[in-house]
């Protein structure tokens, strides 16, 4: 199983009217082409012109079938007309496309409030960061409230990443659970023995996400 994570930067102004073809028409050529949809989201904070969303494809050949098959779909490319007649919505799309980590649950989602997190590891250190998840980090999550959705690795690019999601109730809830977690003894300690021999982590960016009403659950 691959995903492929998709961001569209709409064209300023242009956001609700990519909701509205998702919501309306986009998902069910999904459907009906047998494309996998894990989730639809738009920035909660941060970004305000963007759409993010996850896809999953049994191969990277069942992915540029489907896509073909979409693609040259007449009724898409009648909406896609018929939506962009004014000019295009999206301004740019970055993809990328990942595996579940071992240790990953399959993703689904108990909130609506997610964070996506990017973590770029010091050169060799990913199998350390791993460990740490698999071993600690997910664990302590938990404990403190912090829903683990899914944990992946990119196929293709930048091969030292890793890529996750987590869930929330709420911003507050959030806020408490990463306090807890930070302060937790048991974190400090794996911390530390993890990073006798340097830090694991060189980037981390994370993005604060709300699921769309259209969104599978």
């Amino acid at each position: 199983m691959i995903y492929e994570s998709r961001i569209y930067k709409a064209v300023p102004g242009k956001l609700p009217v990519i909701n509205a073809r998702f919501a309306n028409h986009t998902i069910g050529f999904f459907e009906e082409f047998d494309i996998g949809m894990v989730g639809f989201w738009n920035d909660e904070i941060g970004a305000s012109n963007q759409l993010t969303y996850i896809l999953s494809f049994d191969s990277m050949a069942d992915r540029e079938q489907k896509w073909a098959a979409f693609g040259a779909h007449k009724p898409w490319q009648e909406v896609r007309a018929e939506t962009e007649k004014d000019g295009p919505l999206v301004a740019q799309v970055i993809n990328s496309f990942m595996s579940l980590t071992p240790y990953s649950p399959q993703p689904s989602f108990k909130t609506t409030l997610q964070e996506k997190r990017v973590y770029e590891a010091m050169p060799g250190k990913l199998p350390d960061l791993h460990n740490r998840f698999a071993n600690h980090t997910m664990g302590l999550f938990e404990k403190h409230g912090i829903e683990n959705v899914a944990y992946w690795t990119e196929d293709v690019g930048t091969s030292n990443r890793l890529v996750y999601m987590l869930g929330y109730p709420d911003l507050a809830a959030r806020e408490k659970g990463w306090a807890g977690f930070q302060a937790d003894p048991d974190w400090q300690k794996a911390r530390v023995a993890s990073e006798e021999n340097g830090a694991l982590v060189r980037v981390s960016k994370h993005s604060i996400l709300r699921l769309t009403d259209y969104s599978p659950r």
